[in-house]
């Protein structure tokens, strides 16, 4: 069986890739289906915004956990 990892509040990212930046979990919701997504600030440019699947932020093909809570 395979374990998830959790994201919770504060766990900052770094998106991999050109546009690159570093990211932080700002809260966490359920859309109506039950899927899970993050909302995201960029630490550079706190007035950013970014809403993602949390299977798409555990993607260690676009994003790399920097701090854990």
């Amino acid at each position: 069986m395979r374990r998830k990892r959790e994201v919770v509040e504060g766990q900052v990212y770094r998106k991999l890739g050109p546009s690159g930046g570093f990211w932080e979990v700002i809260a966490i919701r359920k859309d109506g289906m039950g899927t899970q997504h993050a909302q995201l600030k960029r630490s550079d440019d706190p007035k950013t915004l970014k809403t993602l699947s949390v299977s798409a932020l555990l993607d260690a093909q676009q994003f790399e956990i920097v701090t854990e809570s």
